[in-house]
């Protein structure tokens, strides 16, 4: 078993809150593919990242929440996560 932290941002870089909807989706194909995570309640601090674009040199602040997932570290669940990464990313923009 593996540890897999997916790190979901809470807000687009415009500062808007991401939809509650776009976020249960993301939950809810964790859940599909490996039938459980756990998430960071929304009560505590969330996690914060910062980031620069490249296009622009503009630095980012992103408040974020935290979903953990135990799962088999086989080739088709990294696969599989990989092409989740950019699901998420495509989504959220």
């Amino acid at each position: 078993m593996k540890l897999y932290r997916i790190f979901i941002p809470r807000q687009y870089n415009n500062g808007k809150k991401v939809e509650t909807k776009k976020l249960v989706k993301i939950a809810n194909m964790v859940v599909e593919r490996f039938g459980a995570y756990s998430l960071r309640p929304a009560n505590l601090p969330i996690i914060e990242g910062i980031w620069t674009s490249p296009r622009d040199n503009k630095k980012y602040i992103e408040p974020m929440l935290m979903l953990e997932l135990f799962a088999e570290d086989t080739f088709n669940n990294q696969k599989w996560l990989k092409s989740f990464k950019e699901i998420i990313r495509q989504e959220l923009r």
